[in-house]
């Protein structure tokens, strides 16, 4: 059923914007700057064919939306970066990186928001880390590890953003944690990825977690049979990207009842909620219903790489801009101020337009 939604949704046109030479993984809009992480090593302005006026920035990147300028802002980071956390005049980064700028940092590290130059921020983590959130004066950070900031840590760790130290918060899964958000009012922590189980109980894929002391598993209404790769809020609820059997996603309200379900060909590997629209982006070429996905749609609807669905009942919306190469887009943000979202990933051209890595599309 394709449904009428409570907003206009974007464009299918993305605007023309700076492009990038490589996968893009995370995008954080903070004001009217924009940050990318990811695979790349350059970016290039508006309109240019790939590798000509490339500019170097290794894997993280900033620009100027108002402007649509390239911001002079330069991290140089030695590898992926995969989850982006800006905190006032600071910017946190997290992934698979061991070096920013000439400094050795493993696989977390503190810049500043003016050159990207280093702060003396040095905890590190013995493994990716691959997801942040903030809330309570802590920042919040998931992943692949199992030490963090020079002590246990099973995929999970919190540190103060005053003092930097490493927080008692402590709560432990048995796989990897991929996306993290806070809910609001600082209210849960919620946490999806290939676990199944915290702090030693079953919590198949999705859960919570109290937001201070030691990190106590809080109450959830619901967990998924996929694994989970992305999550987005809103004050209405959170919202569930996922892979297994095809691709999935759903909208559950703040304390975890599921409110809605959709299934696609393919991993849905971004989620994000904008003006009453839940975006979704993946490697898959066709929606199959409010269902549980499948390889092979039962009832296949056309939409290749990107789709929208409305917030409150899930039914599919019209937008579909479409996206090329095989595993299509990774990352997706929609920007509150202005109403328009933010698609990385490894595309080459997107909306039937040339732009590679990194697209705008607006309201």
């Amino acid at each position: 059923m394709i449904g009428t939604p409570a907003f206009a949704v974007v464009s299918t046109t993305p605007t023309p914007t700076w492009q990038t030479n490589g996968r893009v993984n995370v995008i954080v809009a903070y004001k009217n700057r924009v940050y990318i992480g990811g695979q790349f090593t350059a970016v290039r302005p508006p309109g240019a064919p790939a590798g000509s006026q490339e500019v170097t920035r290794n894997h993280v990147a900033a620009f100027n939306v108002a402007k649509g300028t390239l911001v002079r802002w330069n991290p140089n980071v030695n590898g992926t970066v995969r989850a982006i956390q800006v905190i006032g005049d600071t910017v946190y980064l997290g992934g698979s990186f061991t070096r920013v700028g000439n400094s050795g940092r493993q696989r977390l590290a503190q810049v500043n928001t003016t050159s990207g130059a280093l702060t003396a921020w040095h905890p590190g983590a013995n493994s990716e880390v691959l997801a942040m959130g903030h809330a309570n004066g802590l920042l919040y950070v998931g992943g692949g590890f199992t030490t963090a900031g020079g002590a246990a840590r099973a995929h999970l760790a919190a540190f103060s953003t005053k003092t930097g130290a490493l927080a008692p918060w402590s709560p432990s899964t048995d796989d990897q944690v991929k996306a993290l958000v806070v809910t609001p009012g600082g209210a849960r922590v919620v946490i999806g990825g290939l676990f199944t189980q915290v702090n030693g109980t079953s919590a198949q894929h999705l859960a919570a977690i109290n937001p201070g002391g030691s990190g106590t598993q809080a109450s959830w209404g619901s967990h998924t049979n996929y694994p989970v790769i992305d999550l987005a809020k809103d004050s209405k609820g959170v919202y569930v990207a996922g892979a297994g059997g095809g691709g999935n996603f759903e909208g559950t309200s703040l304390t975890g009842q599921e409110k809605w379900a959709g299934g696609t060909n393919g991993n849905v590997q971004a989620i994000a909620v904008l003006g009453g629209i839940v975006y979704i982006g993946g490697h898959m070429q066709f929606y199959c219903g409010p269902q549980h996905g499948q390889h092979t749609c039962t009832n296949p609807i056309a939409r290749d790489k990107l789709l929208a669905v409305d917030e409150d009942n899930g039914n599919l919306l019209p937008w579909a801009p479409g996206a090329d190469s095989a595993l299509g887009v990774f990352a997706l943000t929609g920007m509150g101020s202005t109403g328009n979202l933010l698609s990385g990933g490894d595309f080459r051209h997107t909306g039937n337009r040339a732009q590679q890595g990194f697209a705008l599309f607006g309201n």
